[in-house]
């Protein structure tokens, strides 16, 4: 019980709408585009352009910077039901090389890359 009262809700609120409000803008404003396959990513990458413009100008709070931190190591278990489903899949597929070559493109070099410069300039 002593764990839900050293939580900081007001952070976690704040981050959880913020990162809604990003997603969701995003993804209205590329279906205007008829893509809204890249609202995700769209999102992301101006969530990171706006705390980068902020850290210009002023400290990012240490509040949301924890919260941020935890968000991200418990969001990886919400990827275990992906990862069984994609295994499956797999088994099922012939061409499992250009399958993986398309994975790997499309998702580990983008995330890396954003880690990259989210290390560096946040």
């Amino acid at each position: 019980m002593d764990d839900l009262k050293k939580i900081d809700w007001t952070a976690w609120l704040f981050m959880l709408g913020l990162i809604v409000l990003f997603r969701e803008t995003a993804v209205w404003v590329m279906t205007q585009f008829h893509v809204p396959e890249l609202g995700n990513l769209v999102g992301l990458l101006a969530l990171l352009m706006c705390l980068l413009v902020y850290r210009r100008f002023q400290r990012i709070p240490t509040r949301i910077l924890d919260t941020n931190n935890t968000l991200m190591k418990e969001s990886a278990f919400a990827f275990l039901p992906v990862c069984a489903g994609s295994l499956i899949t797999l088994f099922h597929m012939k061409d499992i090389p250009v399958f993986l070559f398309i994975m790997v493109v499309s998702t580990l070099i983008p995330l890396w890359v954003y880690a990259q410069m989210a290390k560096k300039w946040l």
